[in-house]
């Protein structure tokens, strides 16, 4: 990962209100769950990383790239986000459980796989 990347990254980590990060080896991504009522201090610790973000209403603004990972992950549904760094390869999935009291973020690095350098580094820093 780059070096800016990770630093941000790592500022993202050190104030994440959730519980602790697992490996989401469904979609090659990192994943943390909170409440609802740890949800400002989660998007505030979001923002480190990810201050660009789309919804449903919204995603046909996002870049081709970003859409078509929003598409791999089977779409934006209500309340869900997709997240993105100032570059288009750090992605994140803000996902609202529909229990209404759980939310889960994912953070991941578009086109590559589990076994890719930059991957392995995200999931040593998160932990996971």
């Amino acid at each position: 990962m780059e070096p800016g990347v990770t630093a941000k990254l790592i500022e993202l980590k050190q104030s994440w209100p959730g519980a602790p990060w697992s490996w989401d080896g469904r979609f090659a991504m990192v994943a943390s769950s909170f409440t609802i009522d740890l949800e400002p201090a989660a998007r505030a610790s979001a923002m480190h990383a990810f201050p660009r973000g789309w919804t449903t209403k919204s995603i046909d603004a996002a870049p081709a790239s970003l859409k078509a990972i929003a598409d791999r992950s089977g779409g934006l549904r209500s309340n869900q986000r997709l997240l993105a760094g100032e570059l288009d390869v750090l992605y994140g999935l803000w996902w609202p459980w529909s229990n209404g009291s759980t939310i889960t973020l994912r953070i991941g690095l578009a086109d590559l796989d589990a076994t890719a350098e930059p991957v392995v580094q995200l999931r040593a820093l998160f932990g996971a």
